[in-house]
């Protein structure tokens, strides 16, 4: 859900605590989001997106990837703003609109006084740079006046702010507002869910209390999709609770890394599953195809009836009652214009293709059995994914044939080592996770010894988990088989089976994709995946 004005305010007003700020470093992890990484007594990384459902302002503790590529607005930013200092940051009333003060030592030595504008209006969100004369120097999106109530945002013009004068201030609700009318269409900053939950408090308590709580609060509440700085009671639903900065980023996490990927691969997701429709939609019709080729004995009978009874079928017949080797009679369909040999020849013909037909649908079948069961392995890692991971899985897919559409950036590297998760357990003890088959390839194949011990879910599609240690305790497995669960088809499921064995009993299985395994013995553990303790391991 976009966040409306009320909940921004108690973002902002953390936000200010910590100014000034001097801006260390600029970047832009998608074309939607720019994260200004500030120091004021400590690290501050400052996230802005103007994404159309996902806008917000906020300090995030997430680790982001660096700019997709060098973009004409975060050129624009590294000019103007980058080593700045924020010496404001400002609401315009409850409002979806903030501005940064941003001072700036020019190449002259001039201290120049800009502002950045963050508009966050859904699909018309943007970010404009201002001068001292309060002109446009440039802006994400460039509109003219026809295209946004009169205001024109383009270089060089003035900018003014949008503002509603029908509404009031939020903080005016207290003063009494009228029980037939929206609160919506009354008062800046309040959405549709913060009105639901004030009219249904109105119940059992005061507007000055149900203010004062809203005005205090520096917590989160996640009510499954939806979420507030104070409880959605109205709801009635279950919830987890944050501090403020916290839980945006546990709400947006995932959602913002699918949009990253998104921008990094084209939609990877989409085109997978489609692949996998296509293969999953062919698979019946060879089945039938297979079971109309074996029944093709039938044909090589006829032939061999015909060429000993030709006699028996002339031209002219459309068909003929003979008797097979075993004594039963076999009624046999003819070609008029044939006579008995030449029938026999069409049927020995056809005979033939059938049989080479089998071979060849068989030979599909596995082929279109092996994609299917690859493409649902690359779908379970693409869910699971980060951007670096979904790289790798991308060009993956591009080297075994696989030819999707996707957005490509001017930057042509290539990407790096795979980015498998690498945890120091202790001194002695390290483990390794693979994300995607060619991470699960590396691990399994080329840095596991025959005496290191490899975890896989069972019967399900899933990360390669390695662990290299001279001594296995319980508490070891039970990580490493959390691991494998948690990275897996299984993540959400209950008593997960995971399969554990050395790598000496692991082989390769021959012409399948990289990360396929074959396992000579093995153990097994269930166990319920652990979000908690794998995300503990995983951070550090």
């Amino acid at each position: 859900m976009p966040l409306d004005g009320v909940l921004l305010h108690r973002i902002i007003e953390q936000m200010q605590d910590a100014v000034p700020m001097r801006i260390n470093r600029i970047t832009q992890p998608s074309s939607h989001e720019f994260v200004f990484h500030c120091f004021a007594k400590k690290k501050y990384a400052l996230f802005i997106s103007t994404h159309p459902v996902f806008s917000r302002i906020q300090f995030t503790n997430l680790k982001l990837s660096q700019s997709v590529e060098l973009t004409h607005l975060l050129s624009l930013f590294r000019k103007y703003l980058d080593g700045g200092i924020i010496q404001t940051i400002h609401q315009v009333g409850y409002d979806r609109v903030f501005e940064l003060t941003i001072d700036h030592r020019d190449d002259m030595g001039v201290i120049r006084t800009y502002r950045l504008v963050i508009e966050l209006m859904g699909k018309y969100a943007n970010l404009i740079l201002v001068d001292e004369d309060d002109r446009v120097i440039d802006s994400q999106k460039r509109l003219g006046s026809f295209e946004n109530s009169g205001r024109s945002i383009v270089p060089g013009s003035d900018y003014t702010v949008p503002t509603d004068f029908n509404r009031k201030p939020f903080n005016e609700i207290v003063h009494g507002f009228d029980y037939n009318e929206s609160l919506t269409k009354q008062f800046d900053g309040i959405s549709p869910l913060l009105e639901n939950e004030i009219l249904y408090r109105l119940k059992s308590q005061s507007i000055d209390s149900i203010v004062d709580e809203i005005s205090n609060t520096t917590s989160l509440y996640i009510h499954g999709k939806d979420f507030h700085c104070i409880q959605l009671t109205h709801l009635n639903t279950p919830f987890e609770a944050f501090e403020l900065m916290e839980g945006l980023d546990h709400y947006y996490h995932d959602l913002q890394e699918q949009e990253r990927i998104k921008a990094h691969t084209g939609d990877l997701l989409k085109s997978v599953r489609r692949e996998l429709k296509r293969s999953k939609q062919k698979l019946p019709h060879l089945y039938l195809d297979y079971e109309n080729a074996t029944e093709s004995e039938h044909l090589r009978l006829y032939g061999d009836l015909l060429y000993a009874y030709y006699a028996d079928a002339p031209s002219g017949k459309s068909e003929v009652i003979l008797q097979d080797f075993e004594g039963n009679d076999v009624t046999i369909p003819l070609d008029q214009k044939r006579n008995g040999k030449d029938n026999a020849k069409r049927y020995f013909i056809r005979y033939r293709k059938a049989k080479t037909s089998l071979s060849y649908i068989l030979e599909q079948i596995e082929l279109t059995e092996d994609r299917i069961e690859y493409l649902e392995s690359v779908l379970t890692q693409i869910e699971q994914a980060s951007v670096e991971d979904a790289k790798e899985i991308q060009e993956e897919l591009s080297n075994h044939g696989f030819r999707f559409k996707v957005q490509k950036s001017r930057q042509t590297k290539k990407s790096k080592k795979p980015n498998y998760i690498v945890i120091q357990y202790d001194e002695e003890t390290v483990i390794y996770v693979g994300k995607n088959n060619i991470q699960n390839e590396l691990i399994t194949f080329k840095l596991a010894r025959k005496e290191d011990m490899w975890f896989h879910a069972a019967h399900t599609h899933g990360a390669h988990v390695m662990i290299k240690s001279p001594s296995l305790n319980e508490d070891k497995i039970r990580l490493c088989a959390h691991l494998a669960a948690y990275y897996s088809k299984g993540r959400y499921g209950s008593s997960v089976e995971v399969h554990y064995t050395q790598a000496k009993y692991l082989k390769k299985v021959p012409g399948k994709p990289p990360g396929f395994v074959s396992m000579s013995t093995h153990n097994s553990i269930f166990i319920d995946p652990d979000a908690q303790l794998v995300h503990a391991f995983v951070a550090q």
